[in-house]
């Protein structure tokens, strides 16, 4: 294997065209770190010890210039199984602690400093299920039933079709509002993603009938339903929605701007800048578009048709902000990418370098596998770097964060 140089990160970075590799594997040598937060001029990331038999979270920062760590803050995990959420703002952290229970404590950090800003312990009904930080602010909670509640709990569900309760809270007043809005309650973290356009942020509620096979389904028996069989994807404008859940308006204002009924899919890909894309498959022929929806022109466009290739398997893969796809075919012994949406590239690679990650600047190709140096080792993680156009590589026994056209090796 003839080696490509990738050097520690220097003071301007590892710069490859439009490929940024960051190398910071001694850094975290023998040390179990997630990174939550890739910024040009830092990462942020947490590690957990047990020091003394005590559980410890710390709160670290890297900075890319000077190629040094710092201590944010760290904490003394009381309860050892307290799991911890992480989001990221310009000029704070907001840090859960929650272990499964009816309370979490609430934790809003000083990028720089490393203190504390507000610490509120906040009981909701039920079992903590999940929780997304919509803004340096405003926290969304989601309880699913619990011994003590598990009455309620199936009575709520059966009058609004929603299996968790779900709060809002705000960091700035230190209050927690129920909120009522059912299609809120209904998505999960999973349906509400975020973007910025024009510098006014929004919230895309992704509101899906079901799997797609049962949709399929219904279709299939259309002749017998009479039902609203509907996928919809709605737009917000962030701070009226905060505002609405802040008072308990039920019916939230928003913008339908995807629909398909019985006859076809409407499934979410990703975001680009002003674009949202989504994937649109009409049932009786089996012809599947990607489309997107500006924002700002409020107009629905065909960006590509995906065609499946007879030669081989066609997966096609997702870069979910900034948006792209790819079509992935893989037969016996190469890998073949074609770039469908926001990429030209059309190059393969040998299958022995893993699975396709990503191909930034329609050039280096990223993937992963997982390997052990002998039949007793446990497997560990790797990441290859493919460069179509001198066709060498090179593989790093690390993990990877990918963050557009960014790859941090550690």
């Amino acid at each position: 294997m003839i080696k490509i140089n990738f050097y520690r990160e220097s003071k301007k970075g590892m710069v490859y065209n439009n490929m940024t590799v960051i190398d910071i594997r001694n850094i975290f040598s023998q040390r179990n770190i997630e990174l939550f937060d890739v910024g040009k001029s830092y990462i942020y990331y947490a590690e957990e010890k047990n020091e003394n038999g005590h559980n410890n979270l710390f709160l670290l920062e890297y900075n890319r210039s000077t190629r040094k760590e710092r201590l944010v803050t760290n904490y003394t995990l009381e309860d050892p199984t307290f799991v911890e959420h992480l989001f990221a703002f310009e000029n704070t952290l907001v840090l859960i602690l929650e272990n499964g229970g009816n309370s979490m404590w609430l934790i809003e950090i000083d990028k720089t400093t490393g203190s504390e800003l507000n610490r509120k312990k906040v009981v909701c009904t039920g079992s903590f299920r999940s929780c997304i930080a919509l803004d340096s602010d405003h926290v969304i909670i989601y309880m699913g039933p619990d011994q003590a509640n598990s009455e309620m709990f199936k009575q709520y569900s059966e009058i609004t079709g929603c299996e968790c309760l779900c709060y809002m809270y705000n960091l700035r007043t230190n209050t927690k509002h129920f909120i009522k809005n059912p299609l809120i309650a209904k998505l999960g973290v999973s349906n509400i993603k975020q973007m910025t356009v024009q510098d006014q942020k929004y919230l895309v509620l992704l509101d899906p009938f079901a799997d797609e096979d049962i949709k399929k389904g219904y279709y299939e028996e259309q002749r017998w339903i009479s039902a609203d069989i509907r996928d919809n994807i709605w737009l917000c404008n962030l701070s009226v929605l905060e505002n609405e859940l802040e008072t308990g308006v039920e019916n939230i204002s928003k913008q339908r701007i995807v629909s398909a009924d019985i006859k076809a899919l409407a499934r979410y890909m990703g975001i680009d800048g002003d674009k949202m894309y989504f994937r649109a498959k009409e049932f009786r022929t089996g012809i599947e578009k990607i489309c997107s929806y500006d924002v700002e022109l409020k107009k629905v466009q065909v960006e590509a048709e995906l065609k499946i290739s007879e030669s081989g398997h066609t997966m096609y893969i997702i870069e979910e902000n900034p948006f792209s796809i790819f079509a992935v075919t893989r037969n016996s012994k190469e890998t073949k990418v074609e770039g469908i949406i926001n990429s030209n590239a059309l190059l393969s690679y040998d299958n022995g370098l893993g699975s396709f990650m990503t191909c930034i600047d329609n050039r280096y190709i990223v993937t992963q596998y997982l390997a052990a140096e002998d039949n007793y080792s446990a497997p560990e993680h790797y990441c290859a770097i493919y460069d179509s156009k001198l066709g060498k590589s090179e593989s790093y026994r690390c993990n990877c964060y990918l963050k557009g056209s960014t790859l941090v090796l550690y």
